[in-house]
């Protein structure tokens, strides 16, 4: 699916992506991390896809996301490890809602 989705250029003025109960996992977060065209999203919604350490780091490549400022990760498999990646986003500075709840 997020191969997929990783093609929809026509998509670049969406604000708002809820990927909820997706199963989208590391190798989506490969896939993702290369939709550039993203680059207007303000909200976005990972909460319940078996994302892991892995997929945390494609997600800390992913410079496009400079205006979000809602962040759901909620229900995933993130470590420390994990956490680390996330901290090291410079693109995260303009959140104000960060959900990181197991």
């Amino acid at each position: 699916g997020m191969e997929y989705f990783s093609k929809c250029y026509f998509l670049k003025n969406l604000n708002c992506l809820c990927f909820h109960y997706n199963n989208i996992s590391d190798k989506g977060m490969e896939y993702f991390s290369k939709c550039d065209f993203l680059k207007n999203l303000t909200e976005l919604y990972l909460d319940k896809n078996n994302i892991s350490d892995e997929g945390m780091e494609y997600f800390s490549k992913c410079n496009f996301l400079k205006k979000i400022t809602n962040l759901n990760l909620f229900c995933n498999k993130i470590s420390d490890k994990g956490m680390e990646y996330i901290s090291k986003c410079d693109f995260l500075k303009n959140l104000t809602e960060l959900e990181l709840c197991s």
